[in-house]
């Protein structure tokens, strides 16, 4: 019986390691060793780089999104002044910065190729993005310190400036924390890859990233 179970697990899967990762065979997949290996690195490269593109996709639209949301929220408030807006673009312009950091400071690597077909696979991919939630308390102790801002920056301001003073300083300093953290939080994504032409990569790829464009795309 040991031996049976031992004889399908061969037939049905191959598994084999390619630097990092572990690949696999499904039953029905024909390619020789050296095909193996030059697709592993093809679909290593174009795993990374059209994920990459969906993230970027995926930024815009939340960016879209979060400013749609704080126009309705600001709109909506009774106390519609010129500090109010110039706050709204504050918060705006860091919402986009902490964005960008966390998409250009991210790590992808390939943790399993899956081949479904000769010409399809599909690739577990590790997310290591910037740990945000490990920055809070050191941003919080900051923040509170008595340091944080002196009665002598703020002397002889009005208190609309008062609010500017503080909150410009915020976002500074949380910005500025953020972009020193060492530390990385990891997560997991699977995507498919088709052969197409010779070459690898996400199955109309660009008619995705239109839609993430497009999904929180403000109204005018």
């Amino acid at each position: 019986m040991k031996k049976l179970l031992t004889f399908l697990l061969l037939t049905l899967s191959i598994q084999l390691f390619s630097d990092n990762y572990k690949v696999i065979q499904k039953k029905g997949v024909t390619l020789s060793q050296q095909e193996l290996d030059k697709n592993n690195k093809e679909i290593e490269i174009a795993a990374k780089r059209d994920y990459n593109l969906i993230l970027q996709g995926a930024s815009i639209g939340t960016k879209s999104m979060l400013s749609r949301m704080m126009n309705q929220q600001f709109q909506a408030s009774k106390n519609n002044n010129q500090i109010l807006k110039n706050y709204q673009k504050k918060i705006e312009k860091f919402s986009s910065d902490m964005i960008d950091y966390m998409l250009n400071n991210n790590k992808i690597e390939v943790e399993k190729i899956r081949y479904v077909k000769n010409d399809v696979v599909e690739v577990t991919l590790n997310i290591k993005m910037p740990d945000v939630a490990g920055s809070y308390k050191k941003i919080f102790e900051l923040m509170t310190n008595e340091d944080f801002i002196s009665k002598k920056e703020l002397k002889n301001l009005s208190e609309d400036e008062i609010f500017d003073k503080i909150t410009t300083k915020m976002f500074e300093t949380v910005k500025k924390t953020l972009e020193q953290t060492q530390e990385y939080s990891s997560s997991k994504a699977t995507i498919y890859l088709e052969k197409d032409n010779g070459k690898w990569g996400v199955a109309e790829l660009e008619e995705k990233l239109e839609n993430y464009r497009q999904m929180y795309k403000i109204s005018k």
